[in-house]
């Protein structure tokens, strides 16, 4: 069979075709625009929340420091006047706050590793809640 030839194309087709494609590339160009602009807004988000987050750690690191600090200031003052605190054991008192900062002082990976374990805890805890209302 031979092959088929195509129907004789008219100025008014190619002219409609090239506004079509015109309008296609147009509107191409503004949604890689938008979509730049939202990754460089996201990219500046980020940016600013790791700025932020670091300024909270150290100020976590001062409190943590003027704490001890405080805490040993108060025990100094506190062995002084002894004879006024009969029966009541400061060190005992101050191990006990000690230990639960060096729990809060853990690692970074600690940390995360705590978060990944706490997130994992809470989404099969979900999963058993709606499993149990379904059982109800």
């Amino acid at each position: 069979m031979p092959p088929k030839r195509k129907a004789p194309t008219t100025d008014e087709d190619d002219d409609d075709y090239r506004k079509k494609r015109n309008r296609n590339n147009e509107a191409v160009k503004r949604s890689r625009v938008k979509s730049k602009q939202r990754t460089e807004e996201t990219q500046q988000k980020v940016n600013d929340l790791r700025v932020k987050n670091q300024v909270l750690e150290d100020k976590i690191k001062n409190q943590t420091k003027e704490l001890k600090f405080l805490k040993e200031l108060f025990l100094t003052q506190a062995q002084a006047k002894s004879d006024k605190l009969v029966g009541v054991n400061l060190a005992e008192l101050l191990k006990s706050s000690d230990e639960e900062e060096d729990d809060e002082e853990g690692s970074d990976e600690e940390k995360a590793s705590s978060r990944k374990n706490k997130s994992k805890a809470g989404s099969s805890r979900s999963s058993s809640k709606a499993g149990s209302s379904s059982k109800s």
